[in-house]
C-alpha cells in the first residue's frame, strides 16, 4: 500500500467532536465527519477550535466530495 498523501483544510470551526471523529465545518460553510483515523495528529485538536488548518487523508476527502 502506498504512502498516504494529505489534503489540507482551512477549517472555521470544529463543531462537534466523538471519540472517533470530528464534524469539521469548512470556510465555505459545509461539514463533514471525518474520522479521526483520517486526520494528521488528531490528538492536537479538540471540539470548538476554530480557525485552524486539518490534514485529512486524500481518500477520505474523495470519498467526501472536498477534493
Amino acid at each position: 500500500m502506498s504512502a498516504s498523501r494529505w489534503i489540507h483544510l482551512d477549517v472555521e470551526l470544529i463543531a462537534k467532536e466523538t471519540a472517533a471523529a470530528f464534524l469539521l465545518r469548512l470556510d465555505d460553510d459545509t461539514e463533514h465527519w471525518i474520522p479521526k483515523s483520517q486526520i494528521a495528529d488528531p490528538e492536537d485538536y479538540s471540539e470548538g477550535d476554530a480557525n485552524c488548518g486539518v490534514s485529512i487523508t486524500e481518500w477520505i476527502a474523495e470519498q467526501k466530495g472536498i477534493a
